[in-house]
């Protein structure tokens, strides 16, 4: 015996909302995921500003200068003198790049570029900002 069931043909057909929400969730992670891949740096700084730029191998170690003499690479800190321990093991031969704040006195930086030259660093950049064009 056959059952046939009866549907109204004037009643709204409800889509089901369970895969709309699920691409929207999975939207949410990825973009929660992408935003947050640049390192950030043990304190900020303020680069000063510069008219050109220019790509970064991927081995550069980034470098922290903060105004009050301050040094950092990854979430390590601390001050010129013990800037070797925290250095990765192999940065031999590995570019260095700069980021200092643009307040901070010209000596100091020049104190800084000395110690890298001492512990045999010789690829150095400093980080700047791009300068915004003027109308």
């Amino acid at each position: 015996m056959k059952r046939r069931i009866q549907i109204a043909d004037d009643s709204p057909v409800q889509e089901p909302m369970l895969p709309l929400i699920n691409i929207v969730f999975l939207l949410l992670i990825f973009f929660m995921i992408a935003g947050s891949l640049q390192k950030l740096g043990p304190f900020d700084v303020n680069p000063p500003a510069s008219q050109t730029a220019e790509i970064q191998p991927e081995d550069t170690i980034v470098l922290w200068f903060g105004k009050a003499g301050e040094v950092g690479i990854d979430d390590q800190k601390g001050t010129l003198e013990n800037l070797s321990s925290f250095l990765p093991v192999d940065y031999i031969g590995r570019p260095v790049e700069i980021r200092a704040d643009r307040e901070t006195d010209g000596v100091k930086v020049v104190a800084l570029l000395k110690r890298l030259q001492e512990l045999g660093i010789d690829k150095v950049q400093l980080m700047t900002a791009m300068e915004a064009e003027q109308e």
